[in-house]
């Protein structure tokens, strides 16, 4: 049986890395998913292969640095898919310059624009629907870096990161009394597009032994399929691999 049989879910940052595998798994599993990104013709090859697999697939351009954007993509699935079950706020981004002094004070903005604010948004405009329903689940994908920033990730990026936990907490402590459950998932070091943002982007090899998007994918599916009395607040997962980095 499909794990997340006829649920619907919004996946931000669709257009690649665990944001597509997440949303094509999504669908693999039975879902209808609404797909949120800029790149609009990543977005339209993704809906085909979600709608090759019978599942509806919903396209919002979005950049989620726009409240107005944000706003009219959970309008837009709404009226597409009549409400949404699952939040994946997976929107990421990162600097190739990343200490204090190097980051400038917009760049700082716009790390946290798009890795909190956008979090927040999204989960201040779904969740009330899920509070009335008496049931759904928020993953927010953050990092280890929040729970070990780092130079190597960033200021900014380690204290996006540091705030989706805190973001995560708040909303099971305002959630859970209505069977609404979030969970923040922290991936250690994996190949996605991210990483050509480093200073030296690590090698094919060291890539090849990383996380890959779709261990990700698999971790939500986890999460977002258990019955809704089962609350995994925090899931931590690292390549076994030390020296992967």
């Amino acid at each position: 049986m499909s794990r997340l049989a006829g649920r619907r879910v919004l996946v931000t940052g669709a257009s690649s890395g665990f944001g597509a595998a997440i949303a094509r798994l999504c669908a693999q599993e039975g879902a209808d998913v609404a797909l949120v990104a800029r790149r609009v013709e990543r977005l339209e090859a993704l809906a085909q292969e979600v709608r090759g697999q019978g599942r509806q697939a919903v396209i919002c351009p979005c950049d989620v640095q726009d409240p107005g954007q944000v706003q009219a993509a959970v309008e837009q699935t709404r009226a597409a898919l009549g409400g949404i079950d699952v939040l994946v706020n997976n929107a990421g981004t990162n600097l190739s310059h990343r200490s204090i002094q190097e980051t400038t004070l917009e760049e700082w903005r716009r790390l946290l624009e798009v890795n909190l604010t956008s979090a927040f948004h999204f989960t201040r405009l779904v969740m009330p629907e899920m509070v009335a329903r008496g049931q759904g689940t928020i993953v927010n994908i953050a990092s280890r870096a929040a729970n070990y920033p780092s130079l190597l990730a960033g200021v900014g990026y380690s204290a996006s990161k540091l705030g989706m936990q805190a973001l995560n907490r708040i909303t099971n402590e305002e959630g859970n009394p209505h069977n609404v459950r979030a969970c923040v998932v922290n991936p250690g070091v994996a190949n996605t597009p991210i990483l050509d943002h480093r200073p030296r982007p690590p090698s094919p090899a060291a890539r090849r032994a990383m996380l890959q998007p779709e261990d990700i994918a698999e971790a939500v599916i986890f999460v977002a399929s258990l019955p809704s009395r089962v609350l995994v607040e925090r899931l931590d997962i690292y390549p076994t691999r030390v020296d992967v980095s």
